[in-house]
Order: structure tokens, then sequence, then C-alpha cells
């Protein structure tokens, strides 16, 4: 029996190789986009002179279609504070799933909320790739309270059949570049690690109620800031001030307060964008953020190089440095010798690649290229 939803997975993962959008692929079968849609959800299988006509397209035989072995596939959790990121890998890197889900730091959310997040994602992924291998997680905050020990051991009691390894989320930028000393990650939050051999020594990153070291939350809450100051009188209105009220959709961010603490941390830190933009209006409050976040970022980057010999060289990573490394990296030049290294690839990409050494599976010398181009394919 022909296994339809098999055989459109395969014609997928066949496209995104080929670096193909479905319309690309239609034009180049001289079909409907509709037709590869319905093949690729199992909805109807392409009939016997189409077939042919795709497993010549890809040179592969017409059996690899009707019935595809495949090899064994690896999966690469990259864990933040405001979301995770699982991604399924084939020998040579290409993506054929991605799913996204909420955050999943146990110092934020919870151990069971970590466990629940985490095993979830791998159910779901095992349902439709029975194949997979092995599963490499990188989880923010997991080096605290001995969590990193205790979501291995109930990973492994749910999946046996699995080769699991569980490491801080620095571990997938560590993955990336086998060079680097140091890694510098800013997104909701913020945080230095520097790599001592196997160990990751960790310099901030205490979390949003105890630290200021240049995170999105950190950017965010002064921008609200300046926008609460303004509406107070104890400044002059300013450019910032507009776009945090415009980002709200209020006229006045001192009336919705309550907006702003149900929102939590991962709502404060959407309000970096708003700095940003205004540097780039030339907004003199934006550029004083800017310089606060750059100084704190430098002072961990020197306090590695200083205190643990790291050379002076790290990975930058997280949404700060991924949307404004253009901003940020000169900024933070002006205080510190390192140089940083903004990832040209998502974290996960580092999971992935830690995934299949995991699995004992070497990489091939086009896996990044294979990962780039099927990346941008669909999520859940």
């Amino acid at each position: 029996m022909i296994d339809v939803k098999l055989i459109g997975e395969r014609i997928r993962e066949l496209r995104r190789k080929r670096g193909l959008t479905q319309s690309e692929f239609a034009d180049r079968l001289m079909v409907s986009f509709q037709a590869v849609s319905n093949w690729e959800r199992g909805i109807a299988p392409p009939d016997l002179e189409n077939l042919i006509r795709i497993a010549s397209f890809f040179g592969v035989l017409t059996d690899d279609l009707l019935r595809p072995a495949r090899d064994s596939l690896f999966l690469g959790i990259d864990g933040g504070g405001t979301k995770t990121e699982f991604a399924v890998v084939t020998a040579d890197g290409s993506v054929i799933k991605r799913i996204l889900r909420g955050g999943c730091n146990p110092n934020d959310v919870g151990f069971a909320k970590t466990l629940s997040v985490i095993s979830d994602g791998i159910h779901e992924i095992l349902l439709e790739h029975p194949a997979l291998k092995a599963v490499f997680c990188g989880v923010a905050g997991i080096l605290t309270g001995g969590h990193e020990r205790r979501l291995h051991t109930e990973l492994s009691k749910l999946y046996p059949q699995l080769k699991i390894e569980v490491k801080t989320d620095s571990a997938n930028l560590f993955a990336m570049d086998d060079g680097a000393h140091m890694a510098v990650i800013s997104g909701t939050g913020s945080v230095v690690f520097v790599r001592r051999g196997e160990a990751h020594t960790r310099i901030g990153g205490w979390g949003y109620l105890l630290d200021e070291a240049g995170s999105g939350y950190d950017i965010g809450r002064d921008a609200i800031r300046v926008a609460l100051e303004e509406e107070d009188g104890q400044t002059e209105p300013s450019i910032l001030g507009t776009l945090v009220r415009r980002h709200m959709g209020v006229d006045a961010v001192s009336d919705h307060l309550g907006k702003i603490y149900g929102g939590g941390k991962p709502y404060i830190a959407g309000f970096s964008e708003t700095v940003f933009e205004a540097y780039g209006q030339g907004d003199t409050n934006a550029a004083d953020i800017i310089d606060k976040t750059a100084r704190a970022i430098a002072k961990l980057l020197n306090r590695g190089v200083e205190t643990y010999g790291a050379e002076p060289r790290a990975i930058a990573s997280g949404g700060i440095f991924e949307n404004h490394g253009d901003i940020l990296c000169p900024a933070v030049k002006k205080y510190s010798t390192v140089e940083l290294t903004v990832n040209c690839l998502p974290p996960v990409y580092g999971a992935c690649r830690a995934a299949c050494a995991l699995g004992g599976h070497a990489l091939t010398d086009s896996f990044s290229q294979n990962f780039n181009k099927t990346y941008g394919g669909y999520t859940v």
C-alpha cells in the first residue's frame, strides 16, 4: 500500500535540499502550485507520469519516492527565556522540520514547565520522524539548581531509545565555532560564557531582577521609563517616548501600567525595538540607552579576558545582536578589545551540529550550506 504522507514528506525533503520554494518547484515541473502543495501535505499523491518526472528531476529512483528509506535524523534544541526552537536535520544538514514553543528557562518557568516544553516537542517530532537518533538540548538557565542533570535523567527515562545530551544554551554557540573561547548572548536576558575545556563558566546572567547586563529586557525597560518620565514632566518629549506609546497603542503609558506588568519580561523586552528605531532617527535618549547597553556587555567580556584568560574573541548571539549587531558591535568596541562575531546562522544550528556529533555522525563540508538553504521552511 502506498503511503501518501511519506511520499509527500520525501518530495518536500528533496525540494528543500535543492533550495526551491513550492512555487519554483511547480514551475520547473510545469504543474500548479496547488498540486505540489497537495503532494507534500499528503492530500493526494502524484500520478505515475509526475512520479517519474519528479524522480528524474531530483536524480533518484521512483522507488525512492514510493518507499523512501531515510538515514538517521538528529534533533537540535535551543531553549531560551522567550522561545524554544526545535530543528530536525538529516545527516547532510538539511532541515526537514522546525517547531517553535514558549520559553523553557527553568529559572523563569520552573522545572516542570521546562520538562513539559522539551518533552512535548520531542514527542511530537518522534510521531512524524521515528528515525530520530540523537537529541542535543542547549537550554538557558539549566546550570542552576541541578536542573541540567535532572532534565537529562527525566528525558532519558521518557526516551530510552535516543541519545540525549543536555547543556546550557552557550553550548549551541560553541558548537558553531570550535575556536571561540567566549560567547555572549543578548536576547530577552544577557550573559557571557567562557569555555574552559568542557566546562562553561558563566559571567553575569543572574536574571532580570538582579542584573543590568545589556539585555532586551533592560533596553525595553529603559525605553518605557523614558516615556513615563516625559509624561511626569521630568524630561522633554522625545522621539523615543512617542514610539513607545505608538508601540503600546496608547496615548499615555502611565494609564496602562497593568498591561506592562501583566505582559512581564518578554513584553517589556519587545520595547527594545523602539530604542533602535529611535536611534536611527537621532534620538539622544536612545543613544544613551545603547551606550549603556554596550558598556554593560563590554564589562562582562573584559572580565572573561582578565579573570579567565580567554582569547579576546567571542561569538555574539541573541535577538539584540542578530537584529542590531551593526549598531551594537561598534558600540561595544568602544569599551572592549574583544572581537565580536555575530552569528549568521541561528543558535539551533549549533545544537544540530552537536546532535550529529552525539549520534556519531561526521559532518559533511556542505552541512552548513544545506542547513542555511532549508532552514527557512515551515514552522509549526
